[in-house]
């Protein structure tokens, strides 16, 4: 697990961001405002509060997906046969969430044009692919399972 990275990072990213926090504070002070100086370090404080809260964000998830796995990853993953009725359910279950799915696709792509900073932009693009994967794997799911 790489959460004693995201520990580090997410503490050194705190750190860095009060840090520059406070000395955008003090070149303003200094008479920089509206200078180049105050412009990149004003660019790093915003991209390093940014890193903190999305190390936060992973941290919080990975405690969430340790209490989801339980034992952890399965060992080994078997393909049994299905009973109609269990073959209903999943296709229910994998049509419920492909419109899930297809919002979650056109929302985050809208979300990847409106973004100006390049992190979000960034961020929003992959996820798009991430729900693609997932429309993907429910549509196999449907048509594994059609009665």
């Amino acid at each position: 697990m790489s959460e004693p990275l995201v520990k580090h990072a997410y503490e050194t990213e705190k750190k860095a961001a009060s840090s520059y926090t406070d000395g955008l504070k003090l070149i303003r002070g200094q008479g920089l405002r509206y200078t180049k100086v105050e412009e990149i370090v004003g660019r790093i404080a915003v991209d390093t509060v940014i890193h903190k809260h999305l190390m936060e964000a992973i941290l919080n998830a990975q405690k969430e997906l340790e209490r989801l796995a339980g034992e952890g990853p399965l060992s080994e993953v078997k393909d049994v046969e299905l009973s109609p009725e269990q073959k209903a359910l999943v296709k229910r279950f994998a049509e419920m969430h492909l419109e899930i799915e297809k919002d979650m696709i056109e929302t985050y792509q809208k979300m990847a044009e409106k973004m100006t900073h390049p992190l979000f932009k960034g961020l929003a693009e992959a996820i798009v692919e991430n729900e693609r994967e997932h429309h993907r794997l429910l549509a196999e799911l449907i048509a594994k399972y059609k009665e």
